[in-house]
């Protein structure tokens, strides 16, 4: 029986020629990745585990997003103290506050790779799938475990294949596909399995399209989802790619636990409704909700492609009255390119505020909470209860959320001229 695109990775990170699901196998990452959220209880899981010392400093990439800026004392107090051991670890993939979320730093500075097997203390780790490598997220004691030794015992999933048969129509996107994908296979049926997505839908996203899809894959509960490398894949890293990288492709006769088929022309702008990721309706069906905030961020949409396609939509708009915008670029790169082109002031001038690179108000610790009865449309890729505070949460593409801010209530961007 042949091998999909996971086995392959797997196997080739650890000591065997082949691996089957279930196999329970030690592996070494190319990258072993952390934030500001983990890295201080994974340095407190290192001591607990007997290890004073990162086995390899090179594997560590480190990025300090979530509490950009700190809003706390004792936060910034941990901050200062993991600075001070990550310089006397001498970790040089180092990125402080303001350089960006972790994953969109990873996919910009050309660290993931075709082939590659990446671990990371952050559960949207999935996101670099989209690359075509194997990618998953790791708990603390994962973490420290993986730093001490550089390995870590992984075990083999199932992999199941995901089709989608046709290109998106005009107005949807990656985020309305991953959203009817949610729906589909809904937040428990692919538990630990890995996911590979083919078919011409696929083969058509760009890659900070396929990044979104990917980032999505632990929301529904897999341990990675995989997009096979293909020449959108090799023109991004052309220039960037940090090192020589070999594609991988699943075996003729790979197998798979189940195929899942997705219309791509079929797809609608989609919301995931409060409060669970797999609660999907349809921008039509919920047209008219009030919105008292738009969010435009987080490792899901934060790239300068999906702010781009938000200010598109937004064009000459301003904000509705009463409603709040609050837009936080993925990366210094992508603020950058937004001051160079003249997006921050486009949503600046039509009342939005611009923040700091991080991940923002998304886990609720700051930079936009929601208040009692307050309801959100934002990027984001959960909308879990008290997830930014007590309000609600609707899940959207970056188009549905401009157009939510035009009008201050969710509207389908379709309809906006």
């Amino acid at each position: 029986m042949g091998q999909t695109i996971a086995q392959k990775i797997i196997a080739s990170h650890a000591t065997a020629s082949t691996v089957d699901p279930g196999d329970l196998v030690d592996v070494t990452p190319d990258w072993i990745l952390a934030n500001d959220l983990s890295m201080y209880r994974g340095i407190e899981r290192m001591d607990d585990l007997g290890y004073d010392r990162i086995a390899n400093p090179e594997q560590a990439i480190v990025a300090f997003d979530h509490h950009v800026p700190s809003s706390d004392p004792t936060i910034t107090t941990h901050m200062n103290e993991m600075r001070a051991w990550l310089d006397e670890q001498a970790v040089e993939h180092f990125y402080d506050s303001g350089q960006g979320i972790l994953h969109n730093i990873v996919a910009e500075e050309g660290y993931a790779l075709p082939g590659q097997l990446i671990i990371g203390s952050d559960s949207h780790t999935t996101t670099h799938g989209a690359f075509g490598m194997f990618s998953t997220g790791i708990s603390h004691t994962d973490l420290g475990q993986a730093l001490g030794t550089g390995e870590l015992w992984l075990k083999v999933p199932e992999t199941r294949k995901l089709v989608v048969t046709d290109e998106l129509p005009a107005g949807t996107s990656a985020k309305d596909l991953g959203l009817a994908i949610m729906g589909e296979l809904t937040a428990s049926e692919a538990i630990y399995d890995a996911i590979e997505y083919y078919g011409p839908g696929i083969d058509a996203l760009e890659m900070h399209e396929r990044q979104t899809l990917t980032n999505f894959a632990v929301e529904l509960g897999a341990q990675t989802g995989i997009i096979p490398a293909d020449s959108v894949t090799e023109s991004y890293l052309e220039g960037r790619a940090r090192a020589p990288y070999e594609t991988v492709e699943a075996d003729p006769d790979a197998a798979y636990t189940t195929t899942h088929r997705i219309d791509g022309s079929a797809i609608e702008p989609l919301v995931a409704m409060p409060s669970a990721v797999d609660n999907i309706g349809t921008v039509v069906d919920n047209a008219g909700t009030a919105v008292d905030q738009v969010f435009v961020g987080t490792c899901n949409n934060a790239r300068y492609e999906d702010i781009r396609a938000f200010t598109d939509v937004l064009g000459s708009d301003v904000v509705a009255k009463h409603t709040d915008l609050i837009v936080v670029p993925g990366s210094k790169a992508a603020a950058k390119r937004m001051n160079e082109e003249g997006i921050t002031n486009r949503i600046m001038d039509a009342g939005g505020v611009v923040n700091a690179p991080g991940c923002g108000p998304c886990f609720g610790a700051h930079g936009g909470l929601l208040g009692e009865g307050d309801t959100c449309v934002g990027t984001m890729n959960r909308n879990f209860p008290g997830r930014m505070g007590p309000g609600e949460i609707y899940i959207s593409s970056p188009e549905t959320a401009a157009a939510a801010a035009i009008y201050g209530e969710i509207t389908d961007p379709r309809e906006v001229a």
